[in-house]
């Protein structure tokens, strides 16, 4: 504005004036308390949307210092993949310096999803009781699998009381951060983070962890250390070999439920208030459903780019996942090709194999596997923890033939039709109707109209009977999810007479005509050139380098690149670490000649190590 006036002299105003007129516009939208604003906006929401669920709390001075919200769409969510929840307290992002806490979960296509959004004043347990206590009641009573946050003593105390059925566990990138702080002294030496690392997030059996546990506390002496001694005391709630019957995902910490966070500070600061961050909040979801509409359709429309173009059980995973959980499944099909299968006992139907990477893998693992019932099982327990075969099993599969995956190992919640199966009220529960994404479902019904609306267009009776039927389906449509359009009524039993609601009239906002600048002239010349192209890249001074022909790539392809090197990154990552690990045994275990150290296929805290014997074939030796 400076420019275009010729100086700020000419302006007319000053900053201060500036900022002055844009709070000015600000107020305009709230009625003078930004609280009482909010509160009015999730009434009106309420009695307009057929679930939407909204509560609060109010202190002696009539003041909000708690409030909780969710929609219809976060409930439908939730019945769908709420068996995995995540909430972090972390950030304070707002001027009344309330700490944000969204409930987030993982959708279908590994997308972040909301359930529901928290602000609390502190974080006491009372505090943390009402919260879970407003999350349940709006989602009908129905506890997650697991839950995941950070440490807490008080927000422990609330879960225990609340989701008792729920396994807790905590954050593992907090506990790495706060090991910097308490044990830096051991972490500063040479091979101990690593290794810690690898205990803290990739064991797969409880005795692989003990073991591994006591010979790092041993090499590195520090088995007394106070901090070590109550961080083993939680080992339940963060290590995995603990936790393989209880569905997570994969997922290790509660740093989905921090992007939230992050979403939000890069679009407001914190001196903005609640209603900003109300407003701010439907942005993000809007924008996390958008993706997961894009997910919807791109898994329906199928995914041309597979590595194992033949074989009949990648076609059958292709036909089933999206395509984010098909990729972790082709990934670790293409990881099971270069494993050793050995079969060490057979008794019909079952027979047990011991199954690993013959240079990666020093520890083992033992599958089980019923062919007249096609029921496996691997000591790995990956399927239980994640929802995914593992490589283990998929070997086994490879050498017995298996071309479909057994339905009993199918977790709906990766399929394309994980959102695509509703059940019906009343008394008949068991019959579900199939129907299709939201995505696909609104192009279908548009072409539909369109075609009814092209064969009413000449006849006045039929025209007249098409806007009829419109008028009426949109006042029952209404009725039943709310329109945008209403007479502003609220009735509501969370509405309550201190939050000073009666007699306030929304207010309405100024709308200011569109101002039209007028375009210079300008000369066009009659032939426009396309854009001058890059210089090339000069080889040895003299020669020109050749232009890599690059193959141009879809939406989908990149995608499904971008995941896959994810994939590849994180697997590689874990194989070093294991290798790293497994090493630093090799050389104090030993095993006799032709013998394999194995997981244990029972509750035992002890690994096990298979001999081959020339009487009975294999014996199995304590280790």
């Amino acid at each position: 504005m400076r420019k275009e006036v010729g100086g700020e002299a000419n302006l007319g105003f000053t900053v201060p004036d500036a900022y002055d007129a844009v709070l000015a516009e600000k107020k305009k939208k709230l009625d003078g308390c930004d609280s009482n604003q909010l509160i009015r906006w999730f009434a009106m929401r309420q009695a307009k949307e057929h679930d939407f669920y909204y509560d609060f709390q109010l202190n002696e001075e009539n003041q909000l210092i708690n409030f909780f919200w969710r929609d219809g769409r976060m409930r439908s969510d939730y019945e769908a993949f709420g068996d995995l929840l995540i909430h972090d307290t972390t950030y304070r992002t707002n001027k009344y310096d309330m700490i944000c806490g969204p409930f987030v979960g993982m959708n279908l296509h590994t997308q972040n999803i909301m359930f529901g959004v928290g602000f609390i004043l502190n974080e006491k347990a009372g505090t943390f009781d009402w919260l879970f206590n407003s999350f349940l009641t709006s989602m009908g009573g129905k506890q997650p699998v697991t839950i995941m946050t950070d440490q807490s003593s008080a927000m422990d105390k609330a879960i225990r009381e609340v989701f008792p059925k729920s396994r807790h566990r905590l954050c593992t990138w907090h506990i790495g951060e706060n090991a910097v702080v308490n044990i830096k002294g051991v972490m500063a030496k040479e091979g101990f983070k690593r290794r810690f690392d690898y205990v803290l997030k990739y064991t797969d059996t409880v005795a692989e962890f003990e073991h591994y546990w006591n010979s790092l506390m041993t090499d590195y002496n520090c088995k007394t250390h106070k901090w070590i001694e109550r961080l083993y005391d939680l080992k339940e709630k963060w290590c995995p070999a603990y936790n393989k019957e209880w569905f997570s995902g994969g997922i290790l910490s509660s740093q989905r439920s921090e992007t939230t966070n992050h979403s939000i500070s890069r679009r407001l600061h914190k001196t903005n208030g609640l209603c900003d961050f109300y407003k701010c909040f439907l942005d993000v979801i809007d924008e996390w459903r958008s993706k997961e509409n894009k997910g919807d359709y791109n898994s329906s429309t199928g995914n041309r780019y597979y590595a194992c173009a033949d074989n009949m059980l990648c076609l059958h995973a292709r036909d089933v996942y999206t395509i984010a959980i098909y990729l972790i499944f082709e990934q670790r099909f293409i990881k099971a090709i270069g494993l050793r299968c050995q079969r060490i006992s057979y008794e019909f139907p079952v027979s047990k194999y011991i199954v690993g990477h013959p240079t990666k893998d020093f520890i083992r693992h033992v599958v089980m596997f019923n062919e007249q019932e096609l029921v496996v099982d691997c000591t790995c327990k990956s399927y239980g923890e994640i929802g995914v075969l593992c490589s283990h099993i998929l070997r086994v599969f490879i050498v017995h033939n298996v071309e479909e995956i057994p339905k009993q190992y199918i977790m709906k919640r990766w399929t394309k039709k994980a959102m695509n199966m509703i059940v019906e009220e009343g008394e008949d529960r068991d019959n579900e109707v199939s129907v299709v994404s939201a995505s696909v479902w609104r192009m279908q019904s548009i072409r539909n109209c369109i075609k009814v609306i092209n064969e009413a267009q000449h006849c006045p009776a039929a025209r007249k009977l098409i806007d009829l039927g419109v008028l009426d389906m949109s006042c029952k449509v209404k009725e039943y999810i709310g329109g945008v359009e209403g007479d502003g009524n609220v009735s509501n039993k969370y509405v309550r007479e201190e939050t000073l609601l009666d007699g306030i009239e929304p207010s309405t906002d100024t709308v200011l005509p569109d101002v039209v600048e007028p375009i210079a002239e300008k000369v066009i010349p009659t032939m426009i050139q396309n854009p001058p192209k890059r210089k090339r890249k000069i080889k040895n001074g003299t020669e020109k380098a050749k232009e890599r022909n690059v193959r141009p790539k879809g939406i989908v392809e990149k995608k499904r690149n971008k995941l896959k090197g994810w994939n590849k990154r994180r697997e590689r990552h874990v194989d070093n670490l294991r290798e790293e690990t497994q090493s630093t045994d090799q050389c104090i275990i030993n095993l006799p000649v032709g013998g394999v150290l194995v997981h244990p296929t029972s509750s035992n805290s002890q690994l096990e190590a298979y001999v081959p014997d020339d009487y009975f074939g294999v014996h199995i030796q304590p280790l």
